[in-house]
């Protein structure tokens, strides 16, 4: 039996209400600009019983994370979405379903990312653009030395010279300066900052507002959000954000308000979810299929070799964490 989806999403609709954000009227949406501040979940791809990307349940799953009060993007094509294990055709139509189930509502991002049959950016980026996203977002390079300056200057040309899209940088690995220099280049107009340190995050944060440039900075530190929130974060880029986007919402506007009881309210919520989905073993975001399959919002947690599937302990701690 699916758990109560009303039950699921009160945890976050009661920490606080009322939506401060929204993606701005009367803009056409190829021409929107996503706002400084966002909450940005990043979708998932399901599956069908053959390992095919189902199409149906994809648009069902981005449906209901537009129609969320607070969300104003959705990334698409990510390594939530096991972007590793898509090709370039499914890629290009998962971002097209997405903008036809998004209609409008929201800004759909396409991340875009290197594979073997494709190893430049550019066709990513055109098939992405064509599709009609409203931004991209460069995924972090394989190879670790993409990330000094010298070769990561040039891989971000090739998306710019693709697409005239806005574009956010996924940081996991540019050091401080190098993450600096990419921001001043004009098409940025955000970071998803993964870097995996706080003391880090603060100081990136600090380095690109000195630029005096409308870079938003987004935090996916999905296990202390409350953390980056508070140290100044424009918002959300999170895979968990396609269980928890009402909780991170509440989150958001909570610190907004500068209400710290009401964040840590919804901070106490969101502990034992991140403490499940990112706690040591499987995927995270392999997880979080499962609760979606809990919270009757996805057919089934199944995924592409070489990911390996929810075992039932697994599913059990996550059955007992949505509770």
């Amino acid at each position: 039996m699916h758990l109560s989806r009303r039950k699921f999403l009160a945890l976050g609709l009661n920490a606080c209400s009322g939506a401060l954000l929204t993606i701005g009227a009367t803009v056409p949406a190829t021409a929107r600009r996503l706002p400084r501040r966002a909450i940005i979940p990043a979708a998932l791809t399901p599956f069908t019983s053959g390992l095919e990307v189902d199409l149906a349940d994809y648009r069902r799953h981005i449906t209901h994370l537009a129609a969320v009060s607070g969300v104003t993007g959705i990334m698409v094509n990510g390594a939530a979405g096991h972007d590793s294990t898509l090709s370039r055709d499914e890629r290009r139509r998962l971002v097209a379903a997405a903008v036809a189930a998004a209609d409008g509502r929201v800004a759909i991002l396409a991340a875009v990312r290197e594979n073997q049959a494709s190893p430049s950016l550019a066709p990513f980026a055109k098939d992405a653009t064509a599709e009609g996203a409203q931004a991209l977002v460069v995924m972090p390079p394989a190879d670790k030395g993409e990330f000094a300056w010298e070769r990561a200057q040039p891989r971000f040309e090739t998306v710019f010279a693709a697409s005239s899209l806005p574009v956010a940088i996924y940081q996991t690995g540019y050091d401080t300066e190098t993450l600096t220099r990419l921001a001043a280049l004009p098409p940025i107009i955000a970071i998803k900052e993964g870097n995996g340190s706080p003391a880090v995050f603060e100081r990136n944060l600090r380095s690109v507002r000195a630029l005096g440039r409308d870079v938003a900075v987004w935090s996916t530190h999905s296990s202390w959000l409350l953390a980056d929130l508070a140290v100044g974060a424009d918002g959300i880029l999170s895979g968990m954000g396609s269980v928890a986007a009402e909780l991170h919402v509440a989150l958001a506007e909570a610190v907004w308000r500068s209400d710290l009881e009401a964040a840590r309210r919804v901070a106490e919520r969101l502990f034992p979810l991140t403490q499940v989905f990112y706690r040591p073993g499987q995927d995270a975001h392999t997880r979080m299929k499962h609760a979606l399959v809990r919270l009757g919002r996805m057919n089934n947690d199944l995924v592409r070799p070489p990911r390996q599937p929810n075992t039932d302990a697994d599913r059990a701690i996550i059955d007992r964490a949505l509770r």
